[in-house]
Parts: structure tokens; sequence; C-alpha cells
């Protein structure tokens, strides 16, 4: 089996939750050599409403208040890893079933294995639990620029696609727009765990939508929306049978579809017959930290390429570190790839990326 390792940034890395032990200690340590590692898990959609009747009846969450460097702000929600690891301890065969589902390659390992001992395991775990910094630099970006300069011009996309997801807060930026601005669009959410989407990924996504619900709106029965409450930075809500049911009618209506995808970026055709698209599309792509290594990289950019080259207008906006220490991927290596692609790879401006530690940045990807 691959060995953990941690990336090793301390200062760099949001802690959602005080008890997430991650190893933080060294540089990327105890990365395996590749001869033992699991094999890949193959790439899935998965079904939205199975994933929907199988949420817990409440969803602890805290808030997150970003700012931009224009002074442009957001709360985003997130579920709590603690209540992730409540529902897991009291799950008796949900997680088994659904890796045998799943795929036949899934290694053999608990879904809390990223909620115990590393960042990343290879091909085992992905480091979706947790909020890298990359990921609110991607957020603040949008707040300023968005896909097309401003975020008002979402209207010109079609499509949202995040890779390597984890806890979407860049995505949950744009839908919750899409939402107030009554924007029919496809958002497509992609992780390698299964049980990152099913724990993180949509209850923040459902989290995302309760929150642009009015406080006394009469799905809550007479209480309070607790998401509408913009003082409190933490708090519960109760998935009701008519709560969720008013998700999907909320979805349906305007017109917003979810595709959520668990497995590996290759093979590259497969999982593009899992994407929603047709050659008129405007897609817009969102990733983070996910040029750590190598071979992460070239996996990634050989999707976000595919996934571009298909649709009439394509463009990627990518966070990372610029060196990924002890692990061998970083920016010139990705650029380099990207060339390699057929595609240009620039870095954008924007303030407040660098840090006392590792530095930052962000880079547009459009097809030459």
């Amino acid at each position: 089996m691959a060995q953990p390792f941690s990336f090793g940034f301390s200062g760099d890395d949001i802690e959602e939750d005080p008890t997430d032990i991650s190893n933080q200690q060294g540089n990327a340590q105890n990365v395996s050599d590749g001869e033992n590692d699991a094999p890949p898990i193959q790439a899935k959609a998965h079904d939205l409403n199975e994933l929907l009747s199988n949420l817990p009846s409440k969803l602890s969450y805290n808030t997150i208040t970003l700012n931009s460097p224009l002074s442009h702000t957001t709360r985003l929600p997130r579920r709590e890893l603690f209540d992730v690891r409540l529902q897991l301890m009291s799950e008796d065969t949900f997680s088994n079933n659904n890796n045998n589902n799943n795929n036949n390659n899934t290694a053999n390992t608990s879904p809390l294995t990223g909620l115990l001992t590393s960042d990343l395991t290879k091909n085992i775990y992905e480091g979706g639990y947790k909020t890298w910094e990359c990921s609110l630099d991607l957020v603040r970006y949008l707040l300023d620029r968005g896909p097309r300069k401003d975020l008002d011009d979402l209207t010109r996309v079609d499509h949202v696609i995040e890779m390597g997801c984890g806890t979407a807060l860049p995505t949950l930026l744009l839908f919750q727009y899409a939402i107030l601005n009554g924007l029919s669009m496809h958002f497509t959410v992609m992780d390698y765990n299964f049980d990152v989407l099913r724990l993180v990924t949509l209850p923040n996504l459902l989290l995302a939508w309760i929150g642009t619900l009015a406080q006394d709106d009469p799905v809550f029965a007479g209480e309070q929306n607790p998401l509408a409450d913009t003082t409190a930075e933490s708090g519960d809500v109760e998935l009701t049978p008519q709560l969720v049911t008013r998700f999907k009618d909320a979805l349906s209506t305007q017109g917003i579809s979810l595709t959520l995808i668990s497995g590996s970026w290759v093979p590259v055709p497969h999982l593009l017959e899992l994407v929603p698209s047709t050659s008129d599309m405007n897609t817009f792509i969102l990733a983070s930290e996910t040029i750590y290594s190598p071979a992460s990289l070239t996996a990634f950019t050989e999707a976000m390429v595919g996934l571009m080259k298909r649709v009439k207008g394509g463009k990627a906006v990518v966070a990372a570190k610029r060196v990924y220490f002890g692990v061998g991927g970083s920016v010139d290596g990705f650029r380099e790839e990207v060339a390699r692609q057929g595609a240009v790879g620039y870095e954008v401006e924007f303030e407040g990326l660098e840090s006392n530690g590792v530095r930052r940045c962000l880079l547009e990807v459009q097809m030459c």
C-alpha cells in the first residue's frame, strides 16, 4: 500500500478543525517509491439523488469570511470535520458498499484515512478533507475578477468544473452567484475520493444553497434559517426531507445541473465521457494544489486540456505553490507540460499571494 506523506508547509494550510491531526512536520516525508502503490481508482459519476438520500438528518458547519484585495467579501459555509467523523463512526456498511459499487479497483482502506494521519496517500487519499490556502487565493481572485475579468460576466460561462475540488470553496462562490442571479448552468465537481464528495463537497454545496434562502423562508416551518445569520460563525441545520426536496426542485427549476465525479483523471478519454459537454459551451475550469508532483501535474494537465479542447471556449485558472519541495511538482514544470499539451499558461497579477513561507501564484491556461 502507498505510504502517506505531508506537504509540510506549516502556516500555509487552513485547518478546518482544531482536532485535525494531519502531520504538518517536515517536507513531504514518507513518499512512496511507486512499487507498492495501490492501483488508481477509475473515475465514476455519482447519482445526485442517491447521495442526497444518504445525507444525515443534521449538518454542523462553520463559515469562513474572505476579503479580496478590492475589498469584496464573501461568507462561505463548510461542514465541520468533527461532524464528518461522527457520521463515519455511526455508519456500519454504507461506505464499504459504496466503495464496492464505486468500482472494482478501490483500495481496501477506511474513509477515515485522510482524517487521521496524512495530507496525501497516493492513489488512496488526495487531501480533499482540508481547505488549502491556494483554494482561498482562488476565491479571492474570483471575487475581484471572476471568469471574464469580472464576476458579473459569469453569464458568459455555461459550465464550471472544479478539478480536485475537496471542500470546493471556489465552486461554492460561483454556485451561490448563479443561484442568486437566476443563471442556468452546469457545475461539475471532481475529487479522487468518493467519501470526500459525499461527506464534504455535496454537503457544502447544499449549505451554500441554504445560505441563499431568506431568514424566514417557509421551508424552515416557522424556525429561522441559521445560515442567514451573518453574525454566526458556526451552527447546525436540520436537513428535513422538505428542505432536500426544495433543493432539488430549485436546481431543476433554474436549470442548474450538478455532476459529481470521483476517481482518477486518467485515462482521460474515460473521464471525458463522464463530464457533460457540448461543442458550443464556454467552460471555466478551477483547480488548486493539483500539481504537487510530476505525475500529478501531467495527469491533471492532460485532463484539463482535454476538457478545453472539446468546447467552443475554455479557460482554466490554477492556484498553486511555486515549488512543492520534496515532491517534485512546480509551476515551471506545469507550464512546460501545458505547452507540450498544446495550450499556454501564464501567471496572472493578483495581490496578496506571497507569504512568509512557500510562495504561491495563480496561472491562467487557454488553448493556443
